[in-house]
């Protein structure tokens, strides 16, 4: 039996022959000087596989036979290495796509071929391995690697209080981000939060202008349904127009981060929409925008909008559907505008099954204000949901809103990397490390990342006094 992809062909094809799974193949690397016998070893490395899948294919004519072929094509089409599995092995698990010209002859109703699977990784991979989450982080945390090759685990540390740096080390490696706070410098916060609105209430939340707003008419009704903001009414226009609140923050940032969460589904083409948050100074001047917009009848997908400054003088970090025109389409997720001296930094996200620890469609545009153009200080927020004449609002929604103020750090001083509740995930066989589901690059220069090794090996984690929680999953691998 052959599965690849998910898909069992069992019902399709009968296996006579597999090629490519006997002893593992190597090649040596070596160099030969002149005058001295024999050559000198320098390294070896393990080659992509190839394995060859001979097969039968019966019909009860030749209409059924040309089905079946059509069929098995449609299976085998892919555009990336998938899992293939073996009845022999069905609990080894290979990589690989099918390349090259593919054997195949035909007699009455019955077809001979063979498949070549070409897979990159030369290794097969056996069922997912696990550790129980630990809570202890001072105890010594031993993974097992029951493969023949080194594993590159995936593992997920959570913070129950903020540090500067975390380690992981093991008997060769170590790995680490962040750094030890020295005895003659201090520890802070790089961000400071100042609003965290969940959107489960109104309350704080005032009626916006018309000037808070680009081109359109603050009209109809917001409302919360406890989870999230959304318009219960967006009254009439004859162009943009719909609810709009405004919140004081208190004070004059900066320096800030702010971090919209909105939903805008495109579940029918015919419909429109646009969600926007404004950043304004104390006499209501435009800092700057973030939205999201469905703005095309007839084309799914949603366009972005990132931008500096007011409608008049303005530059914009972002304003495109994304790599393509459904980048964004069916959008839930994170729209982030940071400011930092004269560098502004903007972002872009959708969330994996509304997961926001799991990311994708990410995009990110920094800009220098090298002439220091846009200085102006935020002090109120506002937020918008939008429709355009008579046309159909979309399904458009805002379920969370924070503004961090940034605090500029002296050489005296050590940022924190995290705090209670972030989670760190450090992904060995890709190389790359996540905080809360983004991108983190606070590596330190002599750490890097690890394989295990085959059998047991001991983990310690530190500072174990800041950690909540690690887990730990790998998969072993095979010759």
């Amino acid at each position: 039996m052959l599965k690849f992809n998910g898909q069992d062909f069992s019902g399709l094809i009968t296996v006579t022959k597999i090629e490519g799974r006997g002893p593992f193949t190597q090649e040596v690397n070596r160099f030969s000087v002149y005058g001295r016998p024999g050559s000198y070893y320098q390294d070896r490395r393990t080659p992509e596989r190839p394995i060859k899948v001979r097969f039968e294919l019966t019909g009860n004519s030749l209409s059924d036979i040309r089905k079946k072929v059509d069929q098995l094509n449609q299976y085998l089409d892919v555009n990336e290495p998938k899992s293939i599995v073996f009845s022999d092995e069905p609990d080894k698990e290979y990589f690989g796509m099918p390349e090259g010209q593919q054997d195949w002859d035909e007699y009455i109703f019955i077809g001979k071929g063979a498949i070549t699977f070409l897979c990159p990784d030369p290794f097969k991979y056996g069922p997912l391995q696990f550790i129980q989450p630990v809570t202890d982080a001072t105890a010594l945390i031993v993974l097992n690697n029951e493969g023949a090759v080194g594993a590159p685990p995936n593992i997920k540390v959570t913070l129950k209080q903020s540090t500067t740096y975390l380690d992981i080390i093991g008997d060769k490696d170590y790995m680490r981000i962040g750094r030890p706070m020295d005895i003659d410098k201090a520890a802070v916060a790089e961000k400071e939060a100042i609003l965290h609105d969940t959107m489960s209430t109104l309350t704080g939340w005032g009626d916006a202008a018309n000037t808070d707003i680009d081109g359109g008419e603050v009209v109809g009704t917001m409302a919360s349904d406890g989870a999230k903001f959304y318009a219960s009414s967006f009254g009439t226009g004859s162009s943009w127009h719909g609810p709009a609140k405004i919140k004081s923050l208190g004070q004059e940032l900066t320096d800030f981060e702010v971090s919209l969460q909105p939903i805008l589904d495109n579940d029918d083409l015919s419909k429109i929409g646009r969600i926007e948050l404004y950043l304004l100074d104390v006499n209501k001047n435009a800092v700057g925008k973030l939205a999201i917009k469905d703005i095309s009848k007839g084309q799914g997908g949603n366009i972005v909008e990132i931008r500096i400054g007011d409608s008049v003088v303005s530059t914009f970090l972002i304003n495109e559907y994304g790599t393509n025109w459904d980048t964004w389409h069916n959008f839930n997720g994170l729209l982030q505008l940071t400011k930092k001296g004269n560098k502004w930094t903007a972002y872009v996200c959708k969330f994996i099954d509304g997961q926001a620890d799991q990311r994708t469609a990410r995009k990110l545009v920094e800009w220098i204000d090298l002439e220091n153009q846009f200085t102006r200080k935020v002090a109120h927020v506002v937020v918008h949901i939008g429709a355009n004449g008579t046309s159909i609002p979309s399904q458009m929604s805002i379920q969370d809103l924070k503004i961090d103020k940034i605090n500029l750090l002296t050489e005296s001083q050590i940022p924190y990397i995290g705090t209670s509740g972030d989670v760190f995930e450090f992904d060995m066989k890709t190389e790359k490390i996540l905080k809360n589901g983004d991108f983190f690059y606070r590596k330190d220069f002599g750490a890097r990342f690890f394989y295990l090794k085959p059998g047991d090996n001991p983990l310690v984690f530190s500072p174990p006094e800041v950690i909540g929680k690690i887990e730990a999953e790998w998969r072993p691998p095979y010759r």
